[in-house]
């Protein structure tokens, strides 16, 4: 305690400057922090306003230079139009058991292996794995045509010729359908797999052994010891994946180009080609200047990038918090 009020007041005088800089610097630091999230929300946020400020406008007044953020008129007709030409409902529906199945496959395929890598010691168990890190330095491009063929004459190894006595069939033609991607991805070789295999891995080989130990001395083999045990304690690592393979299935266009050839084919592909549909559906005419298309196109990019989106908004808590426990970066 302050013996004279003399003593209280000279003490007070000397703080005071201290505390009123040490304000300052917090204050001009928060500041700067605001400002700068700020700046980013915005860099990653503008292709979106951007999208639909112009899917939102009247084609016919698309040419307004005085329009640029708020349009004059909203109009709906960029969006039914885009909505005819991709087929829209029929194709979202197609990208999403693209999307959903293959990614249900992937996480459980690849956190199998995943596992088995991280935990087991097998004959040529490195070698394994460095044909699995190996999958996600080769391009895609280097198998295309032997994965065409697969496709286009399946036959389970020779299993369908062995039965066409019986059967009557040799072979499935699998394109145009979403096999081409789930069945890859049930066995760990869908896309991108090697990516996700070695996130699990990482994952699984930074847990303690104990728990295992533990597991295996109340009589846990090594598949309810995965199931009761590994699993529960590594959703962050599944929320990753799950994530992550969902958005490269639904916006993959090089595969999906490839196996679906048909009217009715992935958003993205459908995306690809969305002026040529849009003239060929009539909705536009060659008449109509650049700045009127673009209306339709950015409504077409829009109602793409929808689903995918609502899914982030409710998930990305989520996703954030599993990226910074499974150490991904970059």
């Amino acid at each position: 305690m302050f013996n004279t009020l003399a003593e209280y007041l000279t003490l007070k005088h000397h703080r005071s400057p201290q505390i009123f800089k040490y304000k300052v610097s917090g204050f001009v630091v928060k500041t700067f922090r605001l400002l700068f999230i700020i700046g980013l929300s915005y860099l990653f946020l503008f292709p979106v306003f951007y999208m639909l400020s112009a899917s939102l406008q009247d084609p016919a007044m698309a040419h307004d230079p005085s329009v640029i953020w708020i349009p004059k008129q909203i109009s709906l007709a960029s969006f039914n139009g885009a909505i005819k030409a991709l087929n829209y409902w029929e194709s979202a529906i197609l990208t999403f058991i693209i999307a959903a199945g293959s990614t249900v496959a992937s996480v459980v395929s690849c956190s199998v292996v995943g596992y088995g890598f991280a935990r087991f010691r097998f004959f040529s168990s490195r070698i394994g794995f460095m044909l699995v890190v190996l999958t996600i330095i080769v391009p895609p491009q280097t198998i295309a045509i032997s994965s065409y063929l697969n496709f286009r004459f399946f036959d389970f190894g020779g299993i369908l010729k062995l039965f066409s006595p019986l059967t009557g069939i040799t072979e499935w033609n699998l394109l145009n359908t979403p096999w081409v991607f789930i069945i890859p991805s049930l066995f760990a070789a869908g896309l991108r797999s090697g990516l996700f295999i070695l996130i699990f891995r990482q994952f699984f080989k930074g847990m303690p052994r104990d728990l295992e130990e533990a597991a295996k001395i109340d009589g846990c083999g090594a598949l309810k010891t995965f199931i009761r045990v590994m699993i529960p304690l590594s959703i962050p690592a599944y929320i990753t994946v799950l994530l992550f393979s969902f958005i490269w299935h639904w916006n993959d266009l090089y595969s999906s180009s490839m196996f679906f050839t048909l009217e009715i084919r992935p958003l993205s592909v459908m995306l690809n080609g969305l002026l040529s549909s849009l003239k060929d559906s009539g909705v536009i005419d060659s008449a109509m200047t650049t700045f009127e298309m673009r209306s339709y196109m950015q409504a077409g990019a829009f109602l793409t990038i929808l689903p995918p989106l609502i899914i982030y908004i409710f998930t990305q808590r989520y996703f954030t918090e599993s990226i910074e426990r499974t150490g991904i970066v970059g």
